[in-house]
């Protein structure tokens, strides 16, 4: 479905004599992430004080500028039409078919809202290096793919700056309530917040291992008590 999407939307582009989408592979894995999450951020104009009071707003707003910029951003959380076939997010998060004329996204609805936010800056990085890609966009694991990984560490600097982060006064001490609120701020998981407090040194390895840990346990209790 996607698929016969873009190939409509490129006929249409070629038709109406439409110029190429100007971000669509001007970066490599070779750039430094910080200046290819900023180039991204100054395009999409998504900084953290301009992002809506929920997560709902963050990422409708992300799809706008996207869609405003020439992506096609499709969001589903089921197979094709069918309501008894949901797509699993433990499967895959999203993907990017890139394209000059059409570039396009899929994001699994599927996924907390969160997650959503940081598939599509994940998959929005993928078309700036000009790739097609299937990804499991997640902070949790280190992808053994360089690609990958890069676009991960863009994503995450794209949605939490790390001079940013640093102008925050994290107080370590009340670890769980500063995740909390960071994660609100800027839209995130409470996860990817963590990972950006060890990014920006403020967590040794061994700390970072440990609170993981912890967070993931605390998480997945809350979820559990919802869908209870």
């Amino acid at each position: 479905q996607c698929q016969q999407r873009q190939e409509w939307y490129r006929g249409y582009s070629q038709l109406h004599g439409e110029p190429p989408i100007p971000f669509v592979a001007t970066l490599s894995t070779n750039d430094d992430v910080a200046r290819a999450a900023h180039q991204m951020r100054a395009t999409l104009a998504f900084d953290p004080i301009e992002r809506g009071r929920t997560w709902s707003d963050a990422l409708r707003r992300l799809i706008g500028e996207a869609e405003e910029h020439g992506v096609l951003v499709m969001v589903s959380g089921i197979v094709g039409g069918n309501t008894h076939r949901k797509l699993d997010p433990d499967e895959f998060r999203g993907f990017a078919l890139s394209d000059e004329l059409a570039p396009l996204i899929f994001v699994n609805g599927a996924d907390t809202k969160a997650a959503q936010i940081f598939t599509l800056a994940h998959e929005l990085a993928h078309l700036w290096l000009g790739q097609s890609a299937v990804s499991d966009a997640d902070m949790a694991t280190t992808s053994t793919n360089a690609t990958e990984r890069w676009c991960n560490q863009v994503a995450a600097e794209f949605l939490v700056p790390v001079d940013r982060l640093r102008e925050s006064d994290i107080d370590l001490g009340r670890l769980t309530d500063e995740l909390e609120r960071l994660a609100r701020e800027f839209k995130v998981s409470t996860l990817v917040a963590l990972r950006r407090i060890f990014d920006a040194d403020m967590l040794t390895q061994k700390e970072y291992r440990t609170a993981y840990a912890k967070e993931l346990d605390r998480v997945r209790a809350l979820m559990g008590q919802r869908a209870s």
